[in-house]
């Protein structure tokens, strides 16, 4: 039986776990080397930007307690996209640095920058303490459910 209450076949549940082991060794493929491990930690860098931005951006947009401004918007995505470049140009400058010490430094960066990406996410969600004199996006998103009026 299957999540709905319906039968499933031998043959669909062995396809399955075929598809979910060819999806395991395909993720397992970008942890065997330093420049798929970092591709990685990239990608993973680039969703929390995404997160976070959309994050900030819905609790300005729909919070009347923030004055939306897209020119701050603006701002922030090209912000976030300088530092994403800056990320990628690091590539470069640490394969000019002794073996062990420039890739180590190019993932102490990543992890570091991804971190602190991570902090701003749970911050809007009111999980961490972050600087930011605003209304939390938990709190937002409380109000629209319980029903309250967002002045």
């Amino acid at each position: 039986m299957d999540g709905n209450g319906k039968r499933v076949s031998n043959e669909t549940n062995i396809e399955r776990k075929v598809w979910k082991m060819e999806m395991l060794t395909w993720l397992k493929h970008w942890l065997e080397t330093d420049d798929t491990k970092l591709i990685y930690i990239l990608a993973i860098i680039l969703i929390a930007n995404i997160l976070d931005f959309l994050l900030g951006w819905i609790n300005a947009k729909f919070n009347k307690k923030i004055d939306f401004s897209s020119t701050v918007a603006l701002f922030g995505i090209a912000k976030k996209m300088f530092y994403f470049i800056l990320l990628v140009l690091f590539i470069p400058i640490a394969l000019l640095v002794p073996e062990p010490i420039g890739i180590s430094a190019l993932y102490v960066l990543y992890i570091g920058y991804l971190l602190t990406e991570l902090q701003s996410v749970l911050s809007h969600l009111k999980l961490a303490d972050d600087d930011k004199q605003n209304e939390s996006f938990l709190d937002f998103i409380q109000k629209i459910l319980g029903g309250e009026k967002n002045e």
